[in-house]
C-alpha cells in the first residue's frame, strides 16, 4: 500500500507543467465539441421535417427574345412651306405650342392684286347677265311680234279668197308689205338669238373667271390638314415677308395627335430574326419600371450607309448597313416623343414540358428530376432550357 502511493506520487512529480497544458486543453477541446452537437442536436430537433411534395409538369409558353434600340417619334409631321407665287405673308393666326384643329387657318398672304381683279371679274359677270337678260326680253318681244304679223297675213289672204274686189292690185302689195315685215321680224330675232346666245357665254366665262379667282383668293388662307401641335415655328418669317422664287423655306411644322410611333435601326444579323407582325416589349430609362406593348409594323429592305469609324490612319473599312424599322404601340402613355426605348423582340415562342426550378437536381454535369412510379422514386435524366423560377 505504501509502495503504490510512492510510486503514483513518483509519477506525479515525473510529469512536466507542459503536458499539463496540453492534458487541460484537449479536456477543453472534448467539452466544445461536446456543446457544439448538442446545440446541433437541439437544432435539428426544433425543425419540421419538409414532406415530400408532387407536382405534374405543365406546358408553358417560353418566349426568345431580341434586344434593339429605338426611340420614340411622332406618327406623322406636316411641314407646311412657304409659297412664293402668292406673294407676302399677311397674318399669321398661330402661336408655336398651339394645338390645332384638322381645317384651321394657320396663316394667310397678301391678296390686293387677286381681290381686285375678282371684283372687275365680278362686275363684267354683272353687265353680261344685265345684256343677256335684256337679248331674251327682246327675244320674246319680237316672237310675239312675228305671231302677230303671220296671224294678220293669214287674215289677208282669206279675206282676199272670199271677197270679190275690183283692185287686184292692192290686195296684193298689202300681202307683199305683209311678207316684208314677216321676213324682217325673223331676221331680227335670229340676230338676237344669236346675240343672246354669246352673252350667255360671256356670262359663262366671267363666272368662272369669277370662280378661279375666288379659289386662288381661298387659297392665300392656308389651313392645317392634320390636328396636333404647332411645332418649329420660323421666327425669321412674319408679316411681310416675301420668299424668293425657288425657294423652299418651312414656316412650320405640325405635329399630329395621332398615336406615337417607336422608330430605329436593325444590323443585318438583327434583320434576319425581326419582321413584321412580332410582339414586342418597350422599356425606357426615362420611365422606370413601366412596360408597354406593341409588336413591329414595318422593316425597311433597303439599308442605309454608315461610314465606319476608322481605328487606323491606313484602314479600310466597308461602309456598315442598317435597315429602319418601325412599331406601334398598345398604349402610349407615359412616353413621349423623343424617349429613348428598349426593345424585346419576340423573335421565337414555343411550348415546353415545365416543373418548378427547385425539383432540378444537378449531379455533375447531369440534370435529373425524381419522378414516382408505382410508389416509388427513380431518378429521370432532363434536359433543362431556359428558366423563369
Amino acid at each position: 500500500m505504501e509502495t503504490a502511493k510512492r510510486i503514483g506520487t513518483e509519477n506525479e512529480q515525473a510529469r512536466t507543467p507542459r503536458q499539463k497544458k496540453l492534458i487541460l486543453l484537449g479536456i477543453l477541446v472534448l467539452i466544445l465539441i461536446f456543446v457544439m452537437l448538442s446545440l446541433a442536436i437541439n437544432e435539428l430537433n426544433k425543425r419540421d421535417l419538409k414532406k415530400l411534395v408532387f407536382i405534374n409538369p405543365t406546358e408553358e409558353t417560353f418566349m426568345k427574345t431580341k434586344t434593339v434600340s429605338a426611340r420614340v417619334v411622332q406618327s406623322q409631321t406636316e411641314t407646311i412651306y412657304v409659297n412664293a407665287s402668292k406673294g407676302s405673308i399677311k397674318e399669321i393666326f398661330v402661336k408655336e405650342g398651339e394645338t390645332v384643329a384638322k381645317g384651321q387657318q394657320l396663316f394667310s398672304y397678301e391678296g390686293s392684286a387677286l381681290k381686285a381683279e375678282l371684283g372687275q371679274a365680278e362686275i363684267n359677270k354683272q353687265l353680261a347677265e344685265t345684256s343677256a337678260q335684256q337679248l331674251k326680253e327682246q327675244i320674246t318681244s319680237l316672237e310675239t311680234d312675228l305671231l302677230e304679223a303671220e296671224s294678220t297675213t293669214l287674215g289677208t289672204s282669206d279675206a282676199t279668197n272670199t271677197t270679190v274686189t275690183t283692185n287686184l292690185t292692192d290686195v296684193g302689195e298689202s300681202v307683199h308689205i305683209a311678207d316684208q315685215s314677216i321676213l324682217s321680224l325673223k331676221a331680227e330675232l335670229n340676230t338676237a338669238k344669236a346675240d343672246s346666245r354669246a352673252a350667255e357665254l360671256k356670262v359663262e366665262k366671267y363666272t368662272l373667271e369669277a370662280e378661279k379667282l375666288k379659289a386662288e383668293l381661298d387659297s392665300l388662307i392656308v389651313s392645317s390638314n392634320t390636328a396636333g401641335v404647332i411645332v418649329n415655328l420660323n421666327k425669321n418669317v412674319g408679316q411681310g415677308f416675301q420668299a424668293k422664287d425657288n425657294q423652299q423655306l418651312a414656316i412650320m411644322e405640325i405635329a399630329s395627335n395621332a398615336p406615337f410611333k417607336i422608330e430605329g435601326k436593325l444590323t443585318e444579323a438583327e434583320k434576319a430574326k425581326i419582321t413584321q407582325g412580332q410582339p414586342i416589349t418597350v422599356t425606357s430609362n426615362v420611365v422606370g419600371n413601366k412596360k408597354w406593348n406593341g409588336k413591329i409594323t414595318e422593316v425597311s429592305d433597303y439599308p442605309t450607309y454608315k461610314a465606319p469609324v476608322k481605328k487606323e490612319k491606313d484602314s479600310q473599312t466597308e461602309p456598315v448597313p442598317s435597315y429602319s424599322f418601325k412599331a406601334s404601340l398598345d398604349s402610349q402613355k407615359g412616353l413621349y416623343p423623343g424617349y429613348s426605348t428598349s426593345l424585346d423582340v419576340v423573335v421565337q415562342s414555343k411550348q415546353f414540358l415545365a416543373v418548378p426550378e427547385t425539383s432540378i437536381i444537378g449531379i455533375g454535369k447531369s440534370t435529373y428530376v425524381m419522378v414516382q412510379k408505382k410508389g416509388n422514386l427513380h431518378k429521370q435524366k432532363v434536359e433543362t432550357g431556359q428558366k423563369r423560377g
